[in-house]
């Protein structure tokens, strides 16, 4: 009798499930597809701050550890996840610095892909124990709300008082950082937006605002798992994080190193930058971002060059793109190839929309390696770009909070356009007709490229929340 209740209650949750975690996205609201003017995005925002490409993982972390190194007042990050490796860890031991000279320390993470487990698993009870350092999650998981799973925040935001605000695809950790890379490495990408003024304008007080936003809202929750008796735990993870710091720097390791007075100054004026966000909601959201992207791409004039580790458009993104296309207008997109995805479930998506693109003036460079491309971005006719957490997929469209800076410049945008195309020197021309499986320009497992290739045959069951 136990048991038959036992499987009686585990059916009637999964039935549950299904119809609220999976039916219920199954088809996304058409009215959340239309485009809609989004001019305001070109006039609002800073006309005076810097920004500053930070192409590389290790470059970009040690601008990090010197923010936080230069902080007076407060610092505001907001991640998808925290990665494990000597980077996190200094990274951690740099804000509790910072937050021993009295700075204000807030932390966002997402409340199911954070990762602060394993040798992350006392960081929790470290900020616990410090007054200065606070630490919530955006939408922990809910056992009886499955349509709250879908909604996790994506952004990869750090701000140091008004001043410093990094923003773009890389979350903390060696994956993303190490000067030594680990197998699983990704070369991403991030901006920093230098307010040089203290301006209020500036586009640093907008994403500040957002992190209010975050931070207050609802969704958001305190860390609750960090309990009185394991107090003492924190102590110990603060000291040793501060030994560890210490040490690091008598050691002068590159990556806490105390930069040149004068390295801000390589950050390039703009004619103009905004941040731009998705909405935070449950369920389908508003999908500001791709509305952002249709109506840039409508007014190319020349070319439209886009990089994206997945690309897994539905069918009326890919008729919103096509649209936008004319024979005036190049079109490139820089995506990983088969071999190096780190994430076979969403290039089974990619490839199944992948003919269909090709059927388009889209010209598709798969990437071969080294490791795997993260970065998110696009430039327009050699002058307006974005660079920020959106993918070109359902989930950043639709479900997750995502955001980004829209920068005018054609400086910076001959700096994105440059790294975007040495990574397309290591990449090949995707051939309308080619099977993957028996592709040849592609190295590796061939078992990778058949079982990935199969899973395309399945991948409308999951393709919209990919």
């Amino acid at each position: 009798m136990i048991l038959k209740t036992i499987i009686a209650i585990i059916l009637s949750y999964s039935v549950y499930v299904f119809f609220t975690a999976y039916l219920l996205f199954l088809v996304p609201s058409p009215s959340t597809i239309e485009n809609t003017d989004m001019q305001k995005t070109l006039t609002e925002g800073s006309t005076t701050d810097r920004v500053m490409l930070l192409e590389d993982g290790f470059q970009s972390g040690q601008v990090r550890i010197q923010t936080i190194r230069e902080a007076k007042t407060s610092i505001d990050l907001a991640y998808y996840s925290i990665q494990k490796g000597k980077t996190s860890q200094l990274f951690f031991a740099a804000l509790f610095d910072a937050a021993d000279r009295g700075v204000h320390v807030r932390i966002i993470l997402d409340g199911i892909f954070h990762s602060m487990r394993g040798e992350l698993r006392n960081i929790p009870d470290a900020i616990a124990a410090h007054p200065n350092v606070e630490l919530r999650y955006y939408e922990p998981l809910h056992l009886f709300m499955p349509w709250t799973w879908h909604n996790r925040m994506h952004d990869k935001i750090l701000l140091v008082d008004n001043t410093y605000g990094i923003i773009g695809g890389q979350n903390i950790g060696d994956k993303y950082m190490a000067s030594q890379p680990p197998k699983d490495y990704v070369f991403d990408r991030d901006v920093l937006v230098y307010n040089t003024n203290d301006n209020t304008n500036s586009t640093v007080v907008e994403m500040k605002q957002y992190i209010d936003q975050l931070w207050n809202h609802p969704f958001t929750k305190p860390e609750k798992h960090a309990k009185r008796q394991h107090h003492a735990k924190g102590l110990k993870e603060l000291s040793q994080l501060a030994e560890l710091y210490q040490k690091a720097q008598a050691q002068n390791d590159p990556f806490v190193k105390v930069l040149p007075k004068e390295w801000v100054r390589g950050a390039l004026h703009s004619d103009h930058v905004a941040f731009i966000h998705n909405p935070i909601k449950r369920l389908y959201k508003d999908p500001i971002m791709w509305r952002t992207f249709v109506h840039f791409a409508n007014q190319a004039k020349s070319k439209v060059y886009l990089q994206t580790p997945y690309a897994i458009p539905t069918k009326k993104m890919e008729k919103a793109v096509h649209l936008s296309m004319n024979p005036e207008t190049e079109w490139v997109m820089l995506t990983n190839s088969i071999q190096q995805t780190p994430n076979p479930l969403a290039f089974a998506g990619y490839l199944s929309s992948k003919k269909r693109l090709l059927d388009t003036s889209l010209a598709i460079y798969e990437y071969e390696g080294p490791y795997s491309i993260h970065g998110k971005s696009f430039v327009m006719d050699d002058y307006l770009s974005m660079v920020g957490s959106y993918n070109f997929d359902p989930r950043s469209a639709f479900l997750n909070t995502e955001s980004a800076v829209v920068i005018s410049g054609s400086a910076f945008a001959d700096q994105l356009t440059e790294a975007m195309d040495i990574k397309r020197a290591h990449s090949t021309l995707a051939v309308k007709g080619e099977h993957p499986a028996e592709s040849t320009n592609q190295k590796g497992s061939v078992f990778k490229r058949m079982a990935i290739t199969a899973l395309s045959k399945l991948s409308f069951l999951w393709k919209f929340m990919l």
